[in-house]
């Protein structure tokens, strides 16, 4: 049986050493493109900026590793084509310009996926890169080393392009972040990605959203940007980090199915349409777990999964691949940012009755030196009481949660399953309650109607619309005049038995403090003496970024009265 594999790295090098150790009998092919054919993309930004020194670390086997498996790599051969009809491949030696045709009785097809180049003017100057492999971050590394650029454009606000501003901030560059949506972080909701703004601006990383790049102008480097606000920016380094779109132009009349966004469209079993012929990684579509819909989304972890089912199911097993979370996490300087399952958009995109949570904790004991905080936000669906997705944002322990959260998810666990998870505890790793039994005890409380819960967006929703109501701030009063809710009164919470009578029991109360925690003590005082209609607002004032809603460094006094 001859196995052919179109693309190496991470789905087309799992798929062929899975075929060889299920067939050791097999005649092995893998035609790629690249010279370098096993390396961690991932690890790009780090080796950039020095984090990694080694560049064999990051590319740690050759061709000649896989020819002691029989396995045949040859490099710089790019498929031109496939012949479905007769089993066939037309492929270019890159080397030579020779072109050959190559037969097989099973294809599986790994070709990742490319940079997406936007048409800008001015885009051919040096000094503008694209980072998707080996090569794009060894030409990024001379660039550095021989011109010492100062001033760095980001066009991007996704993964790579905050990775990126990491590593060029390291080595001495002043970057600006141009994010032509909303927010950054598409794939976050956009409170928990103005979390993410505010700390990058702390840390001089400039982001202008909304805007995108109308031309790029030098004379035969880059030297600056013209945006589309009308202002020009001076840039000696640009970074193109706008997204990718899987390499299959190739399969143009083949006959294999692709989606409209150029992915081939894949069963469970990592079959095409055509018997005999498979796809796996960022070139192949994926179904998310949660609602079975076909999907696009690139991982590296994801790549590995598929290209060892590929390999199964083409030597004759019956592997099916379970779906994905869209599990994700990366780090940008001290900040961890990690997402599972639905965000707010996915679910209200599926028409899903949820309940949503924003919980504070540090990540262990606060007594043992170094707890830093970390905020959850969990979504659960109301029918079932399942958890259906979760994002963080924390300095230390946000992949140990996030993990925890996805597995939860993948295996169907309630908000109530969470709170009686047996999680390891000692003071230099946990604490008794883990972030993650946080993360059931509340939101079982808000789908109990025991508490009611108010996010920022529902807080800003109520004041556009003039509702009646009262916000209460159970803070002390130096910490009420250093930011606050508009509008808000203060009265802390070792006054609050006796100062409740000023406050209306047929109106809405809106509780807050720090993180939520007061106030959530707040809210129980307030429904047992009578109160109604107490909402505590998620997450606490440290988890509000919307302009709208604070007032900052007031010299306000208690109120007599709300």
């Amino acid at each position: 049986m001859k196995y052919i594999v179109i693309g190496a790295v991470a789905g087309g090098m799992t798929a062929a050493m899975k075929i060889r150790r299920n067939d050791d009998k097999a005649e092995i092919i893998v035609y790629d493109k690249d010279t370098d054919i096993s390396y961690s993309g991932c690890s790009l930004a780090y080796y950039i900026s020095g984090a990694i020194d080694n560049r064999k670390s990051i590319v740690p086997r050759d061709k000649q590793y896989f020819k002691k498996f029989n396995v045949d790599v040859k490099t710089a051969h790019e498929v031109l084509k496939v012949d479905t009809q007769n089993n066939k491949v037309i492929v270019k030696d890159l080397n030579t310009g020779n072109v050959f045709e190559d037969g097989f009785d099973k294809l599986i097809i790994a070709t990742g996926a490319h940079p997406v180049i936007p048409q800008i003017d001015g885009i051919e100057l040096e000094g503008i890169f694209v980072l998707r492999n080996v090569k794009d971050a060894d030409r990024i590394k001379e660039f550095i080393n021989t011109y010492f650029p100062k001033k760095a454009l980001i066009v991007g606000g996704g993964y790579i392009g905050l990775e990126m501003a990491e590593a060029l901030k390291i080595l001495g560059m002043d970057i600006l972040i141009v994010e032509k949506q909303e927010n950054i972080l598409s794939n976050l909701d956009s409170d928990m990605a103005r979390l993410v703004e505010s700390y990058l601006e702390e840390k001089d990383v400039m982001i202008k959203k909304n805007t995108s790049v109308l031309r790029f102008e030098g004379d035969k480097r880059v030297k600056r940007a013209i945006l589309s606000d009308g202002s020009k920016i001076e840039a000696d380094f640009v970074l193109l980090a706008v997204g990718v779109r899987p390499s299959t132009q190739f399969l143009e009349g083949s006959g294999i199915h692709l989606l409209p966004n150029g992915s081939i469209q894949v069963d469970e079993y990592m079959r095409t349409n055509i018997d005999g012929i498979f796809a796996a990684g960022d070139c192949a579509s994926v179904y998310f777990k949660l609602n079975g819909k076909t999907i696009y989304m690139p991982l590296g972890s994801t790549a590995n999964k598929m290209g060892r089912i590929a390999g199964e199911n083409a030597t004759g097993g019956s592997m099916k691949f379970s779906g994905i979370l869209a599990t994700s996490i990366f780090k940008v300087f001290d900040l961890t940012v990690a997402q599972t399952g639905y965000t707010e958009k996915m679910a209200q995109q599926d028409g899903i009755e949820y309940e949503v949570g924003h919980i504070t904790k540090p990540h262990i004991t606060t007594a043992y030196p170094g707890a830093e905080k970390m905020t959850i936000k969990a979504l659960a669906e109301l029918s079932s009481r399942k958890v259906i997705g979760a994002q963080i944002v924390g300095t230390k322990g946000v992949d140990k949660r996030i993990d925890v959260l996805a597995t939860a998810i993948f295996a169907g666990l309630t908000t109530d399953d969470l709170f009686q998870l047996d999680l390891a505890y000692a003071p230099p790793f946990s604490s008794a309650k883990d972030p993650v039994h946080y993360v059931g005890m509340v939101m079982s409380n808000f789908l109990d109607k025991r508490k009611f819960n108010c996010t920022q967006e529902k807080l800003l929703e109520k004041m556009q619309k003039g509702e009646d109501f009262v916000v209460l701030d159970v803070r002390t009063p130096d910490q009420y005049k250093i930011k606050h809710i508009k509008g808000a009164v203060n009265i802390p919470l070792e006054m609050l038995q006796n100062k409740m009578n000023l406050l209306p029991k047929d109106k809405q109360i809106i509780v807050y403090c720090n993180s939520g925690v007061s106030s959530n003590i707040a809210q129980n005082i307030l429904q047992q003496n009578g109160f109604r209609k107490v909402y505590n607002l998620s997450g606490g004032i440290s988890n509000v970024t919307l302009d709208q809603l604070l007032e900052k460094n007031t010299s306000d006094s208690f109120p007599s009265s709300p």
